[in-house]
Order: structure tokens, then sequence, then C-alpha cells
């Protein structure tokens, strides 16, 4: 019986480490190199949709971080040496029914487009050129003999 109760706290065990293991760490996305204050990150269903208000936690020893993605499924990762030295897990509390989920990081966002160009506004005593006349269609040519 014993031995029942060892192989079963081993199988415990190894099925909780590996289900961290396979679960997104810090240093996936933030290493002593970057210099931003923080990351963008991108939560996505399976069909690559981004999913909105997904609740994030990253905690391990004493230092915790929740957070929740926009609507277009983004949110930002703080950037701090004590979240590189612990190298929490992220956890994604998934909204119900969700089986599937991507966490990237953010595409960089589009630059602005170019200002318009102004279009000069005339003076008001002054009105727009009248369009030209179309030129005259020409004489149909005609074929055939003449009596």
């Amino acid at each position: 019986m014993r031995a029942a109760r060892v192989l079963v706290a081993v199988v415990v065990v190894s099925g909780l480490g590996s289900s961290c293991a396979l679960r997104p760490r810090y240093r996936d996305f933030v290493t002593p190199q970057t210099e931003a204050k923080s990351v963008q990150l991108l939560v996505t269903d399976g069909a690559g949709a981004p999913m909105p208000n997904v609740k994030v936690e990253l905690s391990e020893f004493k230092n915790r971080v929740a957070l929740t993605s926009a609507a277009d499924g983004t949110f930002a990762l703080p950037v701090d040496k004590k979240y590189l030295d612990e190298n929490p897990v992220l956890v994604l509390l998934l909204p119900p029914g969700t089986s599937k989920y991507e966490l990237a990081l953010a595409p960089p966002p589009l630059p602005p487009a170019p200002p318009a160009m102004p279009v000069p506004a005339l003076p008001a005593s002054e009105s727009p050129p009248a369009p030209s006349p179309p030129p005259p269609a020409p004489e149909p040519a005609t074929t055939g003999t003449t009596p």
C-alpha cells in the first residue's frame, strides 16, 4: 500500500511539474538586454483572434503582478530585474470554454498616416473657373458612291 502512495505522489508531482514546464515564463519575453520599461504581449485564441479581458498573473516567491488584456488582446508586461531574477510563470485565466491560446510579443504599432495635403481655399470673390465646352464632334465619314 505504501508503494502505491509513493507512486501516486510521484505521478502528481511530475504532472504538476510538467504543466509548469509548458506554461510561458517571464524570461521567454524579457531578457537582461531589454531596455524598455514594459513589453507588449498579445494573447490570441486557437484561431488567432485576440482575446480580451484575459487575466494574467505572474508570481514567484514575494513579487506578484496581476494584469488584464485589453480589447485587442494586448497587455503590458513590466520589465524589472526582480522578475528576471525570479523568472515567474505567467498564468493566464482563460474564459470558460477556451481550450487553446497563444501568447506572443505584440506586433509593433503601425506608423501614423502622413497628414493630408491641405487644399487652398479660394477667396469668396473668386469662383472656380468654368469648364471649357467640349470640342465639336467630327463629321461622320461616309462611304459609298454618288449618283
